[in-house]
């Protein structure tokens, strides 16, 4: 019970934390009570998982994907403006690129780097 801001246990109540008031005038919050871990999950929480499940999870999920995974010449073009027009050039590098001579050495360069 809640009264006058009053708590059930003769602490004034700021908010659902429980404050402690010296003879002095001094306030704080009443450690204890703050530190107790409730016995039931939040409403908005619905399973608890432990962490192989969510891996397991993630991991059903990336699976479950693949077949949605695009080429890197299909990103370039959903991504690019200009699309198969544009001149591409590595960061660093002063040589320009076509669309395909880019595709074949990013591929060239990834295979290189595995």
């Amino acid at each position: 019970m809640n009264v006058n801001g009053i708590g059930t246990a003769g602490y004034p109540v700021a908010g659902k934390a429980k404050v402690r008031q010296a003879q002095d005038g001094t306030q704080s919050f009443d450690r204890e009570f703050m530190g107790m871990a409730s016995q039931t999950p939040p409403s908005f929480i619905g399973k608890v998982w432990t962490k192989e499940e969510l891996m397991q999870s993630v991991d059903q999920q990336v699976q479950s994907n693949q077949s949605k995974k695009m080429s890197v010449s299909d990103m370039i073009k959903a991504t690019c403006i200009e699309g198969t027009r544009a001149r591409f050039r590595f960061a660093g590098e002063d040589k320009i690129y076509t669309f395909d001579e880019y595709i074949k050495e990013l591929d060239k360069r990834s295979k290189n780097n595995v």
